[in-house]
């Protein structure tokens, strides 16, 4: 008996090394249980995670695109929204010491007051018709969002929807610095890097952010392949499929990506003589076309133009009369919002530091990713100047994180590189192969 126990745990023990070094070997094995983490963190978020007013029209829309009417939209999408906001008040109003009632008085007395407030009104915000038409014009998010919405309700189904979207986004950054080469623990911390940014945040949440994220970093990965002239046709379908469905979630910031990217790419062709090749080109052209489609597409659909936009930031909404100029109101107040915003950084200097290492590890190791980054930052920072508002610069803004997520994943891959193999890793990595000298052997860790 004491041979089988010993047989059996022999075999045991082999088999669990092998599986051990099977999911160590694994390239996916380490970002999927890092989006599993991710996943689990978010279930004890509890009201962290709640509807905001552009939730509700998402839910909304979603709604009909399942069938319903808009009134039994509204009020399902409604119905959702009171409930979220309630929990989040109930929550905020018990961390306050002179408050003494129950989480349950206070949740319902508030999801009470927002169902009686607005459910026989058209919409949360306002019913007319220019304020609805810049949300008809997206109806990218809710289309995926209706699936989650019919199968597990409107909280349960977008939450579960921004989970996906923000844990997809961190694997496509995974996979996008590997093709920019840099070794698994770089690509790693550039995944954890994006979920506990702003841009992992606002991915998870119920609005289009998340996956207008996605289609950007498809649109990086493809751009990356075909600058680097590695995969024309990969990167041709990565690219126009991140230009199409960002075109239909946020057409305003894809017709800025577009324009943005187009330009760095002309600037690689023109000043870059190794980015002078057909992916290049192609990059370019894409890029060219997605903008004069969303151009084509604003005017010939009559979808909502920058000038709607603008009427409604200075009207709250359109409850005010309009203005006679809005591009000199929105001089005045951009001005004014870069100072605020300045003072800000300057007394909290993380973000510029953060970005002035990204912006030194792309300009001198990016090899094209650098352009990308760049250009997705004036997306997001486009973004902010054209509604300066402090309430929203956070969200507006997001895609500015992203050459922090590129960026700084590049120092840790030239650390690696730098460092000297242990001697497990050589004992790992096998004999030399015939005809190599030991010291011509790889010294980076992990590539």
């Amino acid at each position: 008996m004491p041979a089988v126990l010993t047989a059996v745990t022999g075999v045991t023990a082999s088999s669990t090394a092998r599986i051990v070094a099977r999911v160590r070997g694994s390239r996916s094995a380490l970002p999927l249980a890092i989006c599993v983490l991710y996943a689990v963190f978010q279930l004890v978020a509890g009201p962290q995670w709640t509807l905001f007013p552009d939730s509700y029209r998402y839910a909304r829309a979603a709604e009909q695109y399942l069938g319903a009417s808009r009134e039994e939209a509204h009020r399902t999408a409604l119905v959702a929204f009171c409930a979220s906001r309630a929990d989040r008040a109930a929550h905020d109003e018990q961390l306050k010491p002179m408050v003494h009632e129950s989480r349950h008085a206070l949740r319902t007395g508030a999801e009470r007051s927002c169902l009686n407030r607005w459910i026989d009104a058209p919409d949360i915000t306002t019913g007319d018709p220019r304020y609805q038409a810049i949300f008809s014009g997206r109806p990218g998010y809710p289309l995926l969002a209706a699936p989650f919405v019919g199968a597990f309700g409107v909280l349960k189904g977008m939450r579960l929807l921004g989970v996906f979207l923000a844990a997809g986004g961190s694997l496509l950054v995974f996979g996008l610095l590997g093709c920019a080469g840099l070794n698994r623990r770089a690509a790693t911390v550039g995944q954890v890097a994006f979920l506990v940014t702003p841009l992992g945040w606002w991915s998870a949440q119920a609005l289009g952010e998340g996956l207008f994220t996605v289609c950007v970093l498809c649109v990086l990965w493809g751009g990356l392949l075909l600058l680097r002239h590695r995969s024309m046709v990969k990167g041709t379908v990565l690219v126009a499929l991140g230009y199409v469905a960002g075109g239909v979630t946020r057409y305003s910031s894809a017709l800025v990506l577009a324009a943005a990217i187009g330009a760095a790419a002309t600037w690689a062709l023109c000043r870059n003589r190794p980015s002078r090749h057909r992916g290049t080109v192609v990059l370019a052209a894409a890029s060219a076309v997605a903008a004069g489609g969303v151009v084509a597409a604003i005017r010939i659909l009559g979808l909502a133009s920058s000038q709607a936009t603008l009427q409604d930031t200075f009207t709250h909404h359109f409850d005010a009369p309009e203005i006679a100029d809005p591009w000199s109101a929105l001089l005045g107040l951009a001005v004014r919002f870069a100072r605020d915003w300045i003072a800000q950084q300057a007394g909290l200097p993380y973000f510029l530091v953060l970005m002035a290492l990204a912006a030194w590890a792309l300009a001198r190791h990016g090899k094209g990713l650098g352009l990308l980054a760049l250009a997705t930052a004036f997306t997001g920072a486009s973004a902010v100047v054209a509604h300066p508002l402090v309430q929203e610069a956070d969200r507006l803004g997001v895609l500015m994180w992203t050459p922090i997520v590129l960026g700084l994943p590049l120092l840790v891959d030239r650390h690696w590189s730098s460092v000297p193999m242990t001697e497990t890793e050589l004992r790992r990595a096998g004999p030399p192969r015939p005809g190599t000298r030991t010291e011509d052997r790889p010294a980076g860790r992990d590539r």
